[in-house]
């Protein structure tokens, strides 16, 4: 680790009413590995439930420090953050983002090493279900770069405050960032950027149609009012920039992907219960939704279950749920095993049986959306196995949201939706002709068509999308011996 005692990291986050990301983005400034920090959260006018919220944070951790403002939004709030800051530099962080560990640390040995006072670096995007959606990769701009896109990632700035403080940001609802680094643009000639990943960017739906004519509004007003230039050039500059921005927006979902590896069992792998994972079936429902699992391959195991898992394996053998279910030991040792899900004494005689030890209910509500799971908290016993019975994806975000919840132990989750259903004798087992065929899709049918039908077609398309988008020639499965 980075040992500069003196130079203290500022870092300033502006809170209005965000009730669904802003633990995992406190976290992770709480957790860098670079600790010389303070973090100063700037509440900008949110419920007064908010409120007592922070203030329970700044008594909880000695380096909060909390101010309450009206509200009167980011830019203003990030200004308040400035004026209070004691750190030699200035790192943004907004509410629903959320840094890599080692994010500081790494920004600043490069600042050190190129004598930098701004640095910028390189992101991923989510969708509120926590789905990858694009790779932004930073790079060193000059003013007619910046001016023809907007390529810094607020959250990924580190910037020296005596800088920052001469160009506070500017009273404009969006684009205030914007604004405000072509004014710093103009002093340092460019803006240094490094290609590390250290961020994720969280898009949310009230950012995105309900806001395109504000958003255009405000592009206009950057080059019109605080760059001064005549309505022409203004209208070209902001038509050149949406154009960009869709071109961006290609780039970052299908040419900046990185290359990620997962790992994958086969009939004679012995798992092994030493680091906390996640046992997902490789097959057309995960690899539609294989954005879901992208940013936590460290944590993915897959097993072959379907026809489409073949493409990715080079010795491919079909493992149905109920083989998977049957055929791993569990360690003496554990703790715990939970049944997590829909409750079921069916299933629950099942698995005690055969593990001969008590099987805990973990009986989960039912979800409407995304959202719904994050906020909803499951706290596992240490060393303990989780068997999950609900379907796909819900039952991966609920098994993601459990390993985040529960970082500081070894969590095993074990996503087998129908299997442990038709393993313990609860539901018809897919007949064997059928599943040699690949079929099983089709022979599910039976019961609750139509709503299947709607899944499979979307499924499908989800499927194809990421193939068109290159996704898949950049994911490697590997089988673990």
């Amino acid at each position: 680790m980075i040992n500069y005692e003196k130079d203290l990291i500022s870092i300033i986050i502006p809170f209005y009413n965000e009730n669904v990301y802003f633990d995992r983005c406190l976290q992770s400034a709480l957790k860098q590995t670079y600790s010389n920090t303070e973090i100063i959260i700037i509440n900008d006018g949110s419920k007064e439930e908010y409120r007592n919220l922070l203030e329970n944070l700044e008594s909880k951790y000695s380096k909060i420090k909390v101010y309450h403002i009206k509200n009167s939004g980011a830019g203003f709030a990030r200004n308040v953050g400035v004026k209070n800051a004691k750190g030699e530099y200035i790192a943004f962080l907004d509410a629903d983002d959320e840094w890599y560990s080692f994010k500081l640390e790494h920004q600043l040995s490069i600042i050190k090493k190129y004598d930098l006072n701004f640095l910028h670096s390189s992101y991923v995007t989510e969708d509120e279900d926590e789905s990858f959606q694009g790779t932004f990769l930073a790079r060193k701009l000059n003013y007619n770069n910046l001016l023809d896109s907007c390529d810094v990632g607020l959250s990924t700035v580190v910037i020296k405050k005596n800088l920052i403080q001469r160009y506070l940001f500017s009273n404009i609802t969006s684009k205030e960032d914007y604004v405000c680094w072509l004014k710093i643009i103009k002093e340092t000639t460019c803006l240094y950027g490094d290609e590390k990943i250290i961020s994720i960017y969280r898009i949310r739906d009230n950012s995105l149609s309900g806001n395109i004519l504000k958003r255009f509004k405000n592009t206009f007003l950057v080059y019109n009012k605080y760059e001064k230039f005549n309505l022409i050039k203004s209208l070209f500059q902001t038509f050149n920039l949406s154009i960009r921005y869709i071109v961006k927006q290609y780039k970052s979902k299908v040419q900046n992907i990185t290359k990620v590896e997962f790992q994958c069992i086969t009939e004679k792998t012995k798992l092994k219960f030493e680091n906390s994972f996640m046992l997902v079936a490789l097959n057309l429902a995960s690899l539609s939704k294989i954005r879901l699992l992208y940013l936590d391959l460290k944590n993915v195991i897959f097993w072959p279950d379907g026809y489409f898992s073949s493409s990715f394996l080079k010795s491919y053998k079909k493992m149905p749920g109920r083989k998977v279910i049957e055929k791993i030991d569990l360690p003496k040792n554990l703790n715990k095993i939970y049944l997590c899900g829909k409750k079921s004494n069916i299933q629950k005689k099942y698995l005690e049986k055969k593990y001969n030890r008590e099987i805990y209910f973990l009986e989960l509500p039912f979800f409407k959306n995304t959202k719904n799971i994050k906020n909803f908290k499951i706290d596992i016993e240490n060393n303990s196995v989780v068997i999950i019975n609900i379907s796909t994806p819900k039952q991966e975000i609920v098994a993601k949201n459990i390993l985040y919840r529960n970082q500081d132990k070894k969590i095993f989750i074990f996503c087998m939706g129908a299997a442990i259903a038709m393993v313990s004798g609860e539901e018809k087992i897919v007949p064997f002709k059928i599943q040699e065929k690949n079929l099983e899709w089709f022979w599910r049918l039976q019961k609750d068509t139509w709503f299947r039908i709607k899944r499979l077609i979307k499924t499908f398309i989800l499927y194809y999308y990421n193939k068109i988008t290159n996704l898949f020639s950049k994911i490697t499965i590997i089988n673990i011996n």
